[in-house]
């Protein structure tokens, strides 16, 4: 079996990287602004597009303080939240998993430790892997809060991960960022190499059939 045999433990992001979900959940972002006029409608799709994996409640503040300059109330960020929750529910059972991630994942959790890490509310994100049979592939499911950074550290902490041996595999900026925060390795997802959101030199692949071999390229 040829693989990631130089890297002790790999860290996924979900949306994006293991369910094809990012682009059905920025969409269930901006059906909330639907009614908006058109230049903040399309500020908001702009943002969104800039700014995946971060947890909806920050996603949410920004959209409603900067972009409709209404600074918003808790009471608004957690009926914004039960609204965009209820959107996506049913779209994820139904959304496709990235090509090659089931088979990876079947093939590499029983040689290396696995785990899921996102920005997803925690509860949720073990209720969608349960229900879309995942679970049995990860160590640990781990959602927000807290943020990425901070949920990786305090993994690599809780496991005694080496974070050299470490990889980080994610389809936004915010998980790059998390990984170069504390040391670890990481590979990029990205579906338009062209549009890539990580610096040139970054290993990325189009979907999960190639990451073995970015594995070695590390």
């Amino acid at each position: 079996m040829t693989g990631p045999t130089r890297h002790h433990a790999l860290v996924f992001d979900f949306d994006g990287v293991v369910l094809d979900s990012a682009t059905l959940k920025r969409q269930a972002f901006a059906d909330l602004y639907a009614e908006a006029p058109e230049p903040q409608y399309q500020a908001v799709c702009a943002y969104l597009g800039r700014k995946g994996g971060q947890p909806r409640e920050v996603k949410f503040r920004h959209i409603e303080g900067q972009i409709f300059g209404r600074p918003p109330s808790e009471a608004r960020i957690q009926e914004l939240c039960a609204r965009f929750k209820a959107s996506v529910e049913q779209r994820l059972l139904e959304a496709p998993a990235i090509p090659g991630a089931v088979e990876f994942l079947s093939r590499w959790a029983a040689v290396r430790p696995l785990y899921l890490l996102s920005a997803t509310p925690e509860a949720e994100l073990k209720a969608i892997t349960a229900k879309r049979e995942l679970s049995c592939y990860f160590r640990e499911v781990i959602g927000a809060p807290p943020d990425k950074v901070t949920g990786l550290r305090n993994l690599l902490a809780r496991r005694r991960l080496s974070a050299q041996e470490t990889v980080m595999i994610g389809d936004s900026y915010n998980d790059f960022r998390a990984a170069r925060s504390n040391g670890t390795r990481f590979v990029g997802v990205t579906a338009d190499p062209g549009a890539s959101p990580f610096p040139g030199d970054t290993v990325t692949i189009r979907d999960l059939h190639d990451l073995e071999a970015a594995l070695e390229r590390l």
